[in-house]
């Protein structure tokens, strides 16, 4: 008997048929590794997945997924404060997998259902609040002239080296402790990098424009594809550096790159 098309039975069987209740449907395995359930109300997606870690390791968890934004991935773990620590629940038998589908299938029902319900709706970005937006809005220029007489970034050089200063501004500060004078630091070093980054997209650009009132402030351009968000990037660039010491990619360079060399 072909094992996998066991599991995805029993998964049907098992967690399909609570799912169904809230009109989830059965998609597909991936891999045979991933196991996706699905639905959608009005304009959100979501999904619900059962992972095996690996084909090696008989070890599964449940994730819940949606496309509102600010919700992104959740599991157990995140819920349960008991299993904060722990991602994989294993299993080496037909009757241990069983268990472990039943005991995620518990877990739907209590909570996964509230969970699903409450990531319908868009959430604001954790970093990227309304007021924080508004700030950045009102003081964007100031940043950029603080931040730039500290570092000397503005045109020093060409463009993709004013990038790659900015990286390594970042990677120079990934190190930070967690007090609330190093978080204010760093929260205001994002916002000052972010700064620079608009106001040297603006300068090549020339006929872009800064939106505030988007789920993240963006630089827009005439091709809606090419958009940027400038806070994130830097956000992202930093936490690459901090949690990975890792300067193989320069990632402010690699995602902004383009809008500093075309005319979009």
């Amino acid at each position: 008997m072909d094992f996998a098309m066991n599991k995805t039975r029993k998964i049907k069987e098992i967690i399909g048929k609570v799912l169904a209740e809230k009109g989830f449907k059965y998609i597909r395995c991936e891999r045979r590794l991933i196991w996706t359930f699905g639905r959608k109300i009005e304009d959100v997606e979501q999904e619900v997945y059962i992972q095996q870690q690996d084909y090696l390791e008989d070890d599964y968890k449940l994730m819940f997924w949606s496309s509102a934004k600010g919700n992104g991935m959740k599991e157990i773990g995140a819920i349960l404060p008991e299993y904060e620590n722990k991602e994989y629940w294993r299993a080496e038998t037909d009757a241990e997998f069983i268990d472990v589908m039943e005991f995620f299938a518990t877990f739907i029902r209590k909570h996964g259902f509230d969970l699903l319900e409450d990531m319908l709706t868009e959430k604001p970005d954790s970093f990227e609040t309304p007021e924080r937006k508004q700030y950045f809005k009102e003081h964007r220029k100031e940043l950029a002239a603080k931040y730039d007489a500290i570092y000397h970034i503005i045109g020093n050089g060409t463009p993709l080296e004013q990038l790659n200063h900015i990286d390594d501004v970042l990677y120079e500060n990934r190190i930070a402790e967690e007090t609330p004078e190093e978080i204010e630091r760093i929260n205001e070093l994002w916002l000052g990098m972010a700064a620079i980054l608009v106001e040297m997209v603006l300068d090549f650009q020339g006929d872009a424009k800064v939106a505030y009132d988007t789920y993240r402030v963006e630089i827009q351009f005439k091709t809606s594809e090419s958009d940027i968000m400038p806070i994130f990037i830097v956000v992202q660039a930093w936490g690459d550096y901090h949690f990975n010491n890792d300067r193989t990619q320069n990632v402010v360079w690699a995602m902004a790159r383009s809008t500093v060399t075309y005319k979009l």
